[in-house]
């Protein structure tokens, strides 16, 4: 799979549309007989906005992102991102291919034909894949925040478990539940956005908690609750 910059320019350029449009959070009873991958929500004081997780997102990005505004206050390319549209380049035109515009560029030629190419068909559950430098980066900070916000505290319940997540700045929508590892509670948060690929695997312990970052597919339609993990990190068969 090809590499995927993951920078705070692409939260930045989605956040305000995605706050207006940002479906409500589906609740559940907050149980050890919850099915796998559902969405159980926490108390809704602990329920982070969608602007807030996209502030998370973006705050660890750019601490990430080499190219991110630093010293010489210059905003990535965006063309470098995931979906972004390289700075300079030619607007939606009409005139025929070839043609030059008003500044002497020549327009890229749009498809209007409304046709997507088919998807692969899958074979088997979908594989973690590998998280670039910049995604494994901002991973690890996400995992840090989620051990600090858990450390002392006992995590033996999914419950506990759920709500220290939503607490730590992640919506519950984004929390999936699965199957238990070896008797204790075990979550997937879903990071990915706008070509990102980073989810986080948290499980529980009597302590705190074990969260490890991993790469889930770029394609949103497949769940991180799917994603079989390399063989040294992939938990028993439920």
């Amino acid at each position: 799979m090809p590499s995927m910059r993951f920078t705070a320019s692409v939260v930045l350029a989605a956040a305000g549309s995605l706050a207006l449009t940002a479906c409500g959070t589906q609740t559940a009873s907050s149980t050890s007989s919850a099915p796998v991958g559902s969405h159980v929500s926490a108390s809704p004081d602990r329920q982070p906005t969608e602007k807030q997780f996209l502030d998370l997102l973006n705050e660890f990005a750019r601490q990430c992102s080499p190219d991110a505004p630093g010293r010489s206050g210059a905003a990535p390319d965006p063309g470098t991102q995931p979906g972004g549209i390289p700075s300079g380049a030619a607007p939606r035109t009409d005139k025929p291919a070839g043609t030059p515009d008003a500044n002497g560029d020549i327009p890229v030629p749009v498809d209007e034909s409304g046709e997507t190419p088919d998807k692969p068909m899958r074979s088997g559950p979908p594989q973690e894949v590998e998280l670039g430098g910049i995604e494994k980066c901002a991973g690890a900070k996400h995992a840090e925040r989620l051990t600090t916000e858990a450390a002392g505290k006992p995590h033996t319940a999914y419950s506990a478990l759920e709500q220290t997540i939503a607490a730590a700045g992640y919506r519950t929508d984004r929390i999936h539940k699965m199957p238990d590892l070896g008797g204790d509670p075990r979550a997937r948060v879903d990071l990915r956005f706008m070509g990102s690929v980073l989810a986080v695997e948290v499980i529980g312990t009597g302590t705190g908690v074990i969260a490890e970052p991993f790469g889930a597919s770029e394609d949103e339609s497949v769940s991180v609750t799917e994603v079989r993990r390399k063989p040294n990190l992939d938990a028993p068969s439920s």
